[in-house]
């Protein structure tokens, strides 16, 4: 679960919708990683385009910090 990225998303205004369009998924797959109701998390492509795109002024490191 990427609670850093929740919280962050939440304080930006930025939906799953909208990260699923940048990437090219569907919007469950996006809350899906995000969740962690998937084992594997995003590809690093993924998160370094979500981070530039949607979050430049969040270093990756905190945002993809993956909690348990």
């Amino acid at each position: 679960m990427y609670n850093n990225l929740l919280e962050i998303m939440k304080v930006e205004k930025v939906t799953f919708l909208q990260m699923g369009e940048l990437l090219g998924y569907r919007y469950q797959t996006v809350s899906d990683i995000v969740n962690g109701a998937t084992k594997n998390g995003f590809y690093y492509e993924d998160a370094l385009k979500i981070q530039k795109v949607l979050f430049p002024k969040y270093s990756p490191d905190y945002l993809f910090q993956r909690k348990q």
